[in-house]
Parts: C-alpha cells; structure tokens; sequence
C-alpha cells in the first residue's frame, strides 16, 4: 500500500512540474507575443473609467489573465519572521517588561539571574551625514516596568555573565509645546482649539488597482466609516518615489529640489510642508520605514543636516537595518512595519489633544511585491478603528496614499500593469465639522475625485489645511487646491505630467515598419551601454539586443521627428522601456529621452556604489556567479571578444 501512495504522489509531483513550467512558458508567450499584439486594441478593457474632455482612463478588470501570474507570487514576510525568536521583551505606554516564561524557555534562565540595560539611540549631530550615522549613548541599567524617558533605545540582556539578546524599541516621549520663545525664533503656539491635525500615511509602490484586490478591510472602512473621497485619476509626475514626492513636500519639481541642493550642498533649505505646519504651532512627525531609501538619500544624496521634526526615528531604523539586512523587516518574530504602525498610532493618541502634522512613508512590504500588500489591510484597518475609537479621527485629515504603482517584475511588463504604474490610490478624510462648516469645498471634493489630479494639487491642498480655520484654497505654481474647481478639460500638459508618464489613453499605435522600431532599438542598447561605461566604467556587462518585445508610435515632434516607445528584451536577460525620437526620412535617432528598468535587479548591482543609474547595469561579478552560465557565453556578455 505505501508503495503504492509513493508512486501515485510521485506522479502527482511530476504532473505539477509539468504544469508549473506550462504556466511560466505560457506567461513569458503572453509578455513577448500575445500582449504586444492585442495592445493597441480595446480587447483589455470595455468601459471607462473616467471619460472627460481632457482624460480618459480605462477601467481594468483587476483578475485579468494577462496579470494572473504575476498575482500568484509568494509574499514571504510574514513566514520569514515568525521562525525568528520570539520577543522576549514588550513595551507599554514607555515601559519594558519581559517575557518570563519566554526567557526560561529559550535561554533556561529566570527572570532574576537576568540583568538588562538600554541605550538611547542618537543621532550624531557632528557627522558628514548625521542621518545615516547613528550613535549609541551610555550603558544605563533598566529597570523593567519602569517608564523610560529614552525615546529611541536598544536593550540588551545577559545573565551569569553571558549576553542573551538585544532588542530596539520607539518609546513615545511627549514633546513641549510651542512657547513664548519659540515664538520669537518664528514658531506661534497653537492658534485655537478648532486646529485641525494632518496625518499623510503612504504605502509605497501601490496602485488605485492593487489597492482594491487586497485592501478590502481598509478600503471599506475607509468609504463605509469614514466616508473618504478617492481620486480616482492621481496621476504620478514622474518615475521614481523621490520626483513624485518632492512635489507633495515642497510643490516644487525633483530636478527643481536637486538645483536646491546642488546650490546648497543640502535639502534643509527646500520648502518642506512640515516646516509651515511647525510655524503654525503644530507637533511635527517624519518617519520612512525605509531609510535605505528615504526621500532625501536617495541616488547619492547624504539626508537631512538637521533633525526635520519633532518625531524623527530615522536614526534608530537605521541602526536596525545596519545591523541585519538580511532581517530588515523584521523586529524580532514581529514584522516590523506593523511595529511602526503600533508606534504611530501611540505618537498620534499621546499627542490628540495638540494639532499634528505626520508624514510616514511604509516600504518594505511593498516595494517589490505586488502581493505584500495582503499583509497590511488587517493592520492598517485596525489602525483606524483604534484612532476612531480614541477620538483622534474627530480632528485629523487623513491623506492615505501612494506614489506610484509597481515599477519592477513581471507585472510591469504587461499593458496592465505599465497603466497601473502610474495610476496610485489616493484617499482624503476629513472631519465632518470641518465638511460640515466648508460645504463649497465638500462639493469641490465630490467632483474632484473624477478628475484628473497630481501631487503637486495635493501639496497645494495641504497648504491650505495649514491655514485651517482661516480657510483660502489658493493654487501654486503647478497645482491646483482640491478644495477648489478643476476643469475637466485638464490634459496631463496642464498638470505637469511629462507624456511618458501620463496614464491617460492617447492615440498611440503599433509600429508597423520592424526596421523603424529595430533601428531604433538598437541605438536605445547602444546608448544604455554608453550610460553605464560614463558611469562605472568597467564594472557593468556589455548588453546586447535580444529582441523587440513592443514598440508604439505616440506622436510626432514639431520638425516630423516620431515620438516612440519602445519595450527591449536584452542579453543578459533585462528589460527596458525606452522613450525617443526618430527621423522619419534618414531614421537617424534625434534623440533618447528616458530609459525605464522593467525587471527587478537590486541583486545584479551590488558591485556598484549608490547610484541613481544602477538600472543600467548588471555587474560582471553576478554574471560570473551564475554557474549555468558557460565560459563562452561569458566571454561574449562581458564584452572580452
């Protein structure tokens, strides 16, 4: 009998493998042939989603099958916390207790032969780049159950002369109050009770689309209870979380805020929206899950010179992520983003009696995977239940957001995803005293959500917030308040979104000439090998081109040059979208405006220090580490022959 179940099982084994090389045989098909061939039809969507004089959106089915693979893929995080070792230590309210029978169960110790200390977490004011340069304080002994006025502190324990564990946690501290001579420095105290507190809570990475397959818990709490409007048509300015953020903060531009720094040697000097808020009298926070990647690292750049807030964990995140890279988003058995989440709602319910500005940007459970945002929707549901219930929503504007949709991996590669990449959610709740007493800018929100909106509108709705009750809904530079009319003939021209990005449809069409699209294909490899010898001489692979997956023909420039896009499959394996033009006569190539990395490569890069262009390369080292790969094969994709 069991030999028997052996070879039945040992069947179903094989008939799965079989199956399992079907699917992915049938999705690389589906990304390199049936795809480009349906793209310019309407075969993908049948309705539309916003349909006004100046954008039309398509309405998407979410479970396509052009998209059905790239939804199947794992999210491990959870699973690869829960094996770590449990906490032994919790906090409360700022105070530290520990886990007994934990600790007699994993180390075989008691509670008494135990001896813990804690040192604050600092920032190190005197370094060249104080932001990633955490420091520890003293040793101090701790006292477990007793209140810490430490914010930012690493534990550790050891017992008969032997270290057990250490463990970091964000206790939150009370912060002064504006007073009289903080006023003199710029700083007013709070103006009244009617102030109104701003939570910006961001999720990195996630479209309108993802949003709704795996925040159903989130999203109906946030329409059934809190009754938010949704922008529908938030469409992202340019590629990356930097550029589409510095318009959010500053209403300025990314190239703009770099000619800040580039003058300055700094970001301090920028606009930042908290800054406004802080002169108003508000208790600032800044927290990004991520500091590897924060806003103001990113590329090259060395962070803050100085603290930016009154709440500022970057230090402490960075020491744990300094620490186990590996491991970074867990604390202990716990994922750490929940534990930011907990932190946050522990600021926000300290503080509910001042007005607050908070700004938190979470990562790492969705950067690099369309399906980690599963993991959020129970925790962030029961974030706002707890604010609810506290009676802190009574007094907040809650922007909840994202700055793009997925950039990377499979899901990039398809119509779907290309449209969802541009296309983040965007929620706006706000109190019903404040929609009650603004009833002009109620129906402006009602109608603004079918419109198409930007975050330099965002940023401009902000400042007016900031003002609030004294309530002006003015327009910036390149935005335009929510709180006030947005046409509906608005094109992305009128809203700064360069073309590339602009998610609504246009009259772009297949390249039917393959000479067009190969001419131009080839310069585009050309020019990112060029790029990337500029920029790390010998260190990257010499790519070839593979094939031309899709090419469309988006418009024609002033002089009849063609306006194209271009999606390139190269050797080694990568794929690029590139934008440019082309003579129509000589096929000369005007020019290459922006080259787009598809696929994911962080672990093709290592070799490379930070650096905004590290997607155009692929280190020689990782290829030479590829052990299925041959000498031969080598010698050509490194460029020796």
């Amino acid at each position: 009998m069991s030999r028997s179940r052996f070879k039945l099982t040992k069947k179903k084994s094989f008939y799965f493998a079989i199956f399992a090389v079907f699917c992915y045989i049938f999705f690389r098909v589906e990304v390199a042939v049936l795809t480009p061939m349906f793209s310019e039809s309407q075969l993908f969507f049948k309705r539309y989603l916003l349909r006004t004089p100046g954008c039309s959106l398509p309405l998407y089915d979410s479970y396509h099958w052009t998209v059905g693979l790239s939804l199947s893929e794992d999210v491990p995080y959870e699973r690869s916390c829960s094996v770590q070792e449990p906490n032994i230590l919790a906090q409360h309210f700022g105070r530290i207790f520990i886990n007994a029978s934990a600790l007699r169960r994993l180390y075989n110790v008691s509670q008494l032969d135990t001896t813990c200390y804690y040192r604050e977490v600092l920032r190190n004011e005197s370094a060249r780049e104080p932001d990633n340069t955490p420091m520890l304080g003293p040793r101090v002994p701790l006292e477990l159950g007793d209140r810490l006025n430490a914010e930012y502190v690493q534990v550790t324990c050891e017992a008969h002369g032997k270290s057990l564990f250490k463990e970091y946690f964000l206790l939150p501290q009370s912060k002064p109050l504006a007073t009289n001579d903080t006023e003199a420095n710029g700083a007013k105290p709070p103006r009244n009770e009617r102030a109104m507190s701003v939570l910006i809570l961001g999720v990195d990475s996630t479209s309108r689309m993802n949003f709704h397959r795996h925040m159903v818990k989130t999203g109906r709490y946030l329409e059934a209870e809190l009754n938010a409007f949704e922008f529908i048509a938030l469409n992202k300015v340019e590629d990356n979380t930097f550029p589409n953020l510095i318009p959010l903060l500053t209403g300025m531009s990314g190239s703009e805020a770099e000619s800040v720094y580039t003058r300055y040697g700094k970001f301090d000097p920028l606009p930042l929206i908290w800054n406004k808020y802080k002169l108003n009298g508000y208790t600032t926070l800044y927290m990004e899950e991520w500091p590897y990647t924060g806003i103001f690292v990113y590329s090259t750049f060395p962070g803050l010179m100085k603290v930016p807030t009154d709440y500022y964990p970057t230090s402490i995140l960075r020491m744990m992520d300094d620490e186990n890279l590996q491991k970074k988003k867990c604390m202990g058995s716990r994922l750490k983003t929940k534990v930011l989440i907990d932190y946050l709602a522990d600021v926000l319910k300290l503080n509910h009696e001042r007005p607050m500005f908070s700004f938190v940007w979470l990562t790492y459970l969705t950067h690099d995977n369309v399906n980690g945002l599963q993991l959020l929707d129970d925790s962030l549901e029961l974030f706002l239940r707890e604010l609810a219930t506290y009676g802190v929503l009574k007094n907040t504007a809650l922007l909840f957001m994202s700055d793009h949709g997925l950039r990377m991996g499979s899901m990039s590669m398809t119509e779907i995803g290309r449209y969802e990449n541009k296309n983040p959610f965007c929620f706006l709740a706000l109190p019903k005293r404040f929609l009650a007493d603004n009833p002009v800018a109620a129906a402006h929100l009602e109608v603004n959500q079918r419109r198409l909106t930007t975050n330099y509108d965002l940023h401009a709705t902000l400042i007016a917030l900031s003002e609030w009750p004294k309530f002006v809904p003015n327009s910036t530079d390149k935005g335009l308040s929510l709180f006030g009319p947005i046409p509906p003939e608005r094109t992305c021209a009128d809203a700064s979104i360069p073309r590339h990005f602009c998610a609504c449809l246009d009259a772009s069409r297949s390249v039917n000439d393959p000479k067009v699209s190969l001419h131009f294909a080839l310069h585009a490899v050309d020019y990112v090998n060029a790029l990337a010898k500029l920029h790390f001489q010998e260190s990257c692979v010499v790519w070839q081109l593979g094939s031309v997956d899709r090419a469309s023909i988006l418009g024609r420039s002033a002089d009849d040059a063609v306006q194209l896009r271009v999606q390139i499959t190269t050797v080694p394996e990568a794929v690029f979208e590139v934008y440019g033009t082309l003579g129509t006569l000589s096929l000369s190539v005007k020019s290459v405006d922006l080259v787009l990395r598809l696929d994911k490569y962080a672990n093709q890069t290592t070799c490379l220090p930070r650096s905004r262009w590290q997607k155009i390369c692929m280190c020689k080292s990782y290829l030479l580490s590829r052990s299925s790969t041959t000498r031969e094969t080598l010698s050509l994709r490194l460029g020796f022959w």
